[in-house]
């Protein structure tokens, strides 16, 4: 793993979540708010940073969410990541708060010294439609639960590894892959499930390694209790909901490819 030339208790890794959605009830009660379920995540991935020795053992964690619905955002300048959190909200859909974050992500800066920027499952598809890609409910319907998502050559070299087993939870997907971006993921219902620029300031994922085995049961229970999912979409998620998920790893990537060059 990257060997880091920052770290310590006077240069943290610091993130700004732009927050897009509130989680259901029930885990909002048991698991807290997005900025806290992500803080979990990447605090993890930074733990096995450490055990790895992959980074400067006294390094500390921030991340501070921004609501964008609110119009609230990030000065970008202060911060090691962007990541663009998901959300029940449609990317496509022709509202303000959406279209602000669009014309946010199109128009971020891309020079050296700029964050970089990450989106996950809605925040992915933002910076699909950002960079000109359709995106849409998919016709083959929702992607949800434990998923294996199959590497490209490219998805293989950044994520490490030839698999990444993933929770899904979506029925909108980036259709095609924008101008400029290279593919890194896909499964058979969803072909664009991560990509990243071409000059590698913006990488995504349409899973979400944030959700614990936990939340991802209380999605499947509450969605099918309200009809959302029908039984045989639910049955065969719950089936593997318990499959082991490459969450940690994929954190600790994304932590290492913050601080590359």
């Amino acid at each position: 793993m990257l060997q880091f030339s920052k770290g310590g208790y006077d240069n943290p890794i610091r993130l700004a979540l732009l927050v897009c959605g509130t989680p259901i009830p029930s885990i909002l009660e048991v698991h807290g708010d997005y900025p806290d379920i992500f803080r979990g995540l990447f605090q993890a991935g930074l733990d096995q940073l450490k055990e790895y020795s992959a980074i400067d053992p006294k390094t500390q964690l921030v991340l501070e969410g921004f609501d964008v619905r609110e119009g609230i955002y990030p000065r970008a300048k202060e911060w090691d990541g962007i990541v663009i959190s998901g959300s029940a909200s449609d990317a496509y859909a022709d509202i303000p708060w959406i279209n602000d974050l669009v014309k946010y992500v199109h128009e971020f800066p891309r020079d050296r010294d700029a964050p970089k920027i990450i989106g996950v499952c809605f925040g992915h598809q933002i910076i699909g439609r950002a960079f000109g890609a359709k995106v849409a409910k998919n016709t083959r319907g929702w992607e949800i639960g434990w998923t294996p998502t199959k590497l490209t050559t490219e998805g293989q070299t950044f994520w490490q590894d030839s698999i990444m087993r993933i929770h899904e939870l979506h029925q909108d997907i980036v259709y095609d892959l924008p101008k400029d971006f290279n593919l890194l993921a896909s499964t058979e219902h969803t072909q664009v499930q991560s990509m990243i620029s071409k000059d590698g300031k913006i990488v995504s994922l349409q899973g979400h390694p944030e959700f614990t085995c936990p939340i991802m049961k209380e999605f499947i229970t509450v969605r099918t209790a309200l009809g959302v999912f029908n039984q045989e979409l639910s049955s065969e998620a719950s089936k593997v909901v318990e499959n082991p998920v490459d969450r940690v790893k994929v954190a600790a990537r994304l932590l290492e490819y913050l601080k590359e060059e």
